[in-house]
């Protein structure tokens, strides 16, 4: 009776659950990873949808399957896990998979309160667009699952009292080294 069910996006609205992009996610996961299974993360899940899920509450059920998964005889999983944290990291900063450009993105996150201001200051719009240029946003689908769990719990920018995380690690990586 999946037809019934209503998901609760992270932006408040809501939608009919939508398998077809449930089994999206987890197949861009696994995608190219040798010895690893969509299928399998998807079973190991075990996710009871029910009525007013949060697409939060089923990104993480995916992400602690694929961890649960880690083996030594599947060590892989590891990255799956980090690209279903990766996957989650961008809808959570951005409201979307695509990231914004990097001007937009500091922007937003001064009027959030949590970058310093004085950063439109230092560089030009066409240090910004260089910049913009130089991030790979793909690196971070490389990234593992210890690697993601340890950037999002201590390193990214994140309003403390909501948990609220304000960037990827592209992003923070570029703004550390400017």
């Amino acid at each position: 009776m999946t037809n019934n069910i209503i998901v609760v996006k992270r932006d408040g609205s809501k939608e009919p659950l939508d398998l077809d992009k449930f089994h999206k996610v987890v197949a861009f996961a696994c995608d190219g990873i040798a010895g690893v299974s969509a299928s399998e993360v998807e079973l190991k899940s075990h996710i009871n949808f029910y009525d007013k899920i949060t697409s939060k509450e089923v990104q993480e059920t995916l992400i602690k399957a694929a961890a649960d998964l880690i083996s030594e005889e599947t060590p892989n999983y590891q990255q799956v896990a980090g690209r279903l944290i990766s996957y989650d990291l961008r809808k959570e900063a951005y409201g979307q998979f695509e990231p914004p450009h990097l001007l937009d993105h500091v922007k937003n996150v001064i009027d959030e309160g949590f970058y310093e201001s004085a950063i439109l200051d230092w560089f030009t719009k066409e240090e910004f667009n260089l910049m913009n240029e130089w991030i790979d946003h793909s690196r971070d689908e490389n990234l593992t699952y210890a690697a993601m769990e340890q950037l999002r719990g201590k390193y990214l920018v994140k309003n403390r009292a909501t948990g609220k995380i304000f960037e990827t690690p592209q992003m923070a990586f570029m703004l550390i080294g400017a």
